[in-house]
Order: C-alpha cells, then structure tokens, then sequence
C-alpha cells in the first residue's frame, strides 16, 4: 500500500496548505473593515424612521438614552418585553401590541 502512495507523497501538504490558505483569506474577508465588504459587520450607526421596527409599537419616545433605558427597565420589572432604539426623533421605547395598552397605561403613570 505505501507503493501506491510512495510517487505522490509531496500531494498531500501541497492540498492542505492550499486549504489552510484558502480558509485563512475567506476569513479575513469575511472578518474585515465594513469599507471592504465584511459579511460579519454590518451596521448602520444612523438613526432610523419610528416605523422601521417591524410589529414593534412604539409607546414612548425619550430625548435621552439613560431615560429610554429606564423606561425599558421599568417595563422588564413587569413582566413586558421592551427595547429602546435610537429613532430621528430622540430614543424611542418598543413594546409588542399586545402589551402597547399596559404599557403606556404604567409609563403614563410612573
């Protein structure tokens, strides 16, 4: 069995460092600089309109971030799933409709 192998034993480094090489550029393109066509980071640091946010209703909006996250906080204490997000409006709070009522009624009145 070695025979078989014995006239192609430079083949099998001459493959792996090609894979290991090939691996090691589609990671640092995968893994570079947003400029450069990352696939990992893309994220866009702007604000956004109020109604970018898929079935989450807005029932707050805030001209700060630490009172957005207050508010959010508040919210989590009973028991509804909130985010804030920065909106070209100041920091809005998102809630899902089915909880829109309670929480406007508890932020209305806290």
């Amino acid at each position: 069995m070695v025979s078989v192998f014995a006239d192609r034993y430079f083949l099998f480094p001459v493959v792996a460092i090609a894979l290991i090489g090939g691996v090691v550029l589609l990671c640092r393109w995968a893994f570079s600089r947003p400029k450069g066509g990352s696939l990992v980071r893309r994220t866009d640091y702007s604000p956004a309109e109020k109604d970018k946010f898929g079935l989450l209703v807005d029932v707050r909006t805030t001209k700060s971030y630490n009172e957005a996250r207050v508010a959010v906080s508040k919210l989590k204490d009973l028991g509804i799933k909130a985010t804030a997000a920065r909106t070209k409006d100041g920091w809005s709070v998102y809630v899902w409709p089915a909880d829109e009522a309670a929480a406007r009624g508890f932020l209305d009145h806290s």
